[in-house]
């Protein structure tokens, strides 16, 4: 099974057990059976790309969100005192979900980021420095061209 997979499916399985206090062992078998499921789908794929779109549309999925419901009404959940003990429990659900913010922040930050660079730059070129750094390259240019 491809390691993405793997860690996705145990960020899954996780995320019951590090939301919720499961004393109940028929509903830790129910977690147990549900996820045995999921792994036969994670084994499979060939990557996370495809175990993701066939997890999303497949029974297997609905099972999921609903054990997770079913769980909320009926565990105690578990409140962390701060982000540190949650991050010292390395929990790879917390490394994904901080991962994807990430990603997403940048995609929706790149274009303002760009602009701001060119517009930075075509100010700079409208300086003393930046006529002294045309200049250079200028010259650079014409060394490479006449090879002196």
């Amino acid at each position: 099974m491809d390691e993405i997979v793997k860690t996705s499916i145990k960020g899954r399985y996780d995320s019951f057990f590090n939301a919720y206090e499961i004393k109940d062992s028929k509903l830790k078998k129910e977690i147990d059976d549900l996820f045995k499921e999921i792994n036969a789908l994670g084994e499979t794929v060939q990557n996370s790309a495809e175990f993701e779109t066939k997890f999303q549309s497949s029974p297997l999925n609905t099972e999921y969100i609903n054990l997770f419901t079913k769980i909320a009404k009926s565990c105690k959940p578990i409140v962390y005192e701060n982000t540190n003990e949650v991050k010292e429990k390395n929990h790879p659900i917390l490394d994904e979900i901080a991962s994807n913010a990430k990603y997403i922040a940048d995609d929706i930050t790149m274009p303002a980021r760009r602009k701001a660079r060119e517009e930075f730059d075509n100010k700079m070129r409208d300086t003393p420095l930046g006529k002294i750094e045309q200049a250079n390259n200028m010259r650079y240019l014409f060394k490479r061209f006449f090879k002196k």
